[in-house]
């Protein structure tokens, strides 16, 4: 009996150390923490701003915080220092269709990784889907038998929608899009950034442009412009301001670039005229036939250029689209197809649901309008084409498009009583951390927190809502043997 008590008074210790050494030194390389409405957190710091978020509610004896607005903030303090982190979080997504979850990649740039969490039209289809890696594929009716069938024979692309991923390009381009006169596009002005797809059949890509600074806000306008294909630049042109940094409201000149793109391969190429909003680009000329604008273009006014207003025709295959003016001038009534949308007050938003099918013709009088659209955008009936699949949004309507394929890269939710279960990995080493203080240094940085972002696409414009009940993040690295854990001692003491 001694013996054995002994030998426990003996083991405990080292029972205890080891337990303490698993728990605290974390040595199978996990760490799981948690958050739940009205609870503290060492390190999963609520949700902000306090103005769009409800964090009172408790039904049946549950509690739960509300989301009213969009982007929704979170930061968390890792326990450590691991390499990925899966966020769990159990939601309600109520009468929101979207919800994504993003982490700040680099915030003065404003680049977030976004993934998808929760997609509402994606979980009450009833289409046949088969799951390949990190993809999911839906049909309408069964015509495939998997993914690489249907890579390798697709449809037409205007059957096809995606969702956070990008079909291969196609090696060969429809003939049609390889013939017509060029795109000479001289009677419109376009303020600041722009981008572009054109199809080429592989002979050298020629643009020329005519633009001004107007000198209407302080600082430097540098412009160049770029040339991809294939994700690579194959063709750069750049140009210096103009010398005047004041805000002086007088354009000096008009200046002209020429940019070539040879050794092409048949296919698409994209254009970005990169330049801040004093820069307006007068002219673009190209030497192809097809060239449409993704998502947006920002109409200029003509003051400084031109005596009077001049409209402007555009091309869209966009089924919603947001019109907004700045100035007074720019008051005025839209022609959207057979529809007029009065833009009566400036800096109003009006968002416009496309009742037509196909390409729609819009025309602004008076030019001076951001025209924001979930598609395509062609100031010629004949340079337009849309060589990619439909994108699936919150407000996609399969029906209405004739959509008979998904291609989305989403996991549906699983179901937890009245919750659904979502989940996604982010690496750690890929995400930004941010430190209290203007001028933080290195080792305060290293020490930061993470900021993840709920996003609800266009949740006040709805007066949607969603709930959530739990946020679960599990840390992972390589697990550790206390010979690990005694090197890394022995290297923070040296």
């Amino acid at each position: 009996m001694t013996k054995i008590l002994q030998t426990l008074i003996v083991l405990l210790p080292i029972s205890l150390l080891l337990f303490v050494s698993y728990t605290y030194l974390d040595l199978d390389g996990e760490k799981t923490v948690t958050w739940e409405p009205g609870e503290q957190s060492a390190f999963v710091h609520g949700l902000r701003p306090s103005g769009r978020v409800d964090t009172t509610l408790k039904v049946g004896g549950e509690s739960f915080a509300r989301l009213h607005g969009d982007p929704i903030y979170l930061s968390v303090t890792p326990p450590g220092n691991y390499q990925t982190v899966d966020v769990s979080m159990w939601i309600d997504p109520r009468d929101q269709p979207v919800v994504e979850l993003g982490a700040t990649v680099n915030a003065s740039a404003g680049q977030i990784d976004l993934r998808p969490i929760s997609h509402q039209i994606i979980d009450k289809l009833d289409w046949t889907a088969v799951t390949q890696g990190d993809l999911l594929f839906l049909q309408r009716k069964k015509v495939y038998d998997d993914l690489g069938q249907f890579l390798n024979d697709p449809p037409s692309l205007s059957e096809i929608a995606t969702y956070h991923y990008d079909l291969p390009e196609k090696d060969l381009l429809p003939r049609d899009w390889l013939r017509g006169r060029p795109v000479r596009q001289e009677n419109v002005s376009l303020r600041g950034f722009h981008e572009f797809v054109a199809a080429t059949d592989g002979s050298q890509f020629e643009m020329e442009v005519m633009y001004m600074d107007m000198n209407r806000n302080p600082g430097k306008e540098h412009v160049a412009i770029r040339v991809y294909q294939n994700g690579e630049v194959v063709g750069e042109v750049r140009a210096d301001d103009d010398g005047v940094d004041q805000s002086t409201n007088v354009s000096l000149e008009r200046k002209f670039l020429r940019v070539e793109a040879p050794g092409l391969s048949p296919g698409l190429v994209k254009v970005e005229l990169n330049a801040g909003n004093d820069v307006y680009w007068r002219i673009v000329n190209t030497n192809t036939s097809k060239m449409t604008y993704s998502s947006n273009v920002h109409i200029g006014d003509e003051v400084g250029y031109l005596d009077g207003e001049r409209p402007v025709t555009l091309y869209t295959d966009a089924q919603h689209l947001t019109l907004f003016t700045r100035h007074a001038e720019g008051v005025q009534t839209v022609k959207v197809g057979n529809d007029e949308v009065e833009i009566a007050i400036p800096h109003e938003r009006y968002n416009i649901e496309n009742k037509n099918v196909g390409i729609t013709k819009i025309v602004i009088p008076r030019g001076d309008m951001l025209v924001v659209t979930d598609g395509r955008i062609a100031f010629s009936k004949e340079a337009f084409f849309n060589p990619f699949p439909v994108k699936l949004d919150d407000r996609t309507n399969l029906d209405k498009l004739g959509v008979n394929y998904i291609v989305a890269d989403y996991e549906p939710t699983t179901r937890d009583r009245r919750w659904d279960v979502t989940e996604t990995t982010f690496a750690l080493a890929n995400l930004e951390r941010e430190a209290a203080g203007d001028d933080p240094t290195a080792s305060e940085l290293d020490a930061g927190s993470y900021r993840f972002v709920i996003s609800l696409p266009r949740v006040e414009d709805r007066e949607a809502s969603i709930d959530i009940k739990k946020i679960q993040m599990t840390f992972r690295r390589p697990e550790r043997t206390i010979l690990d854990v005694l090197d890394l001692i022995m290297k923070k003491l040296q």
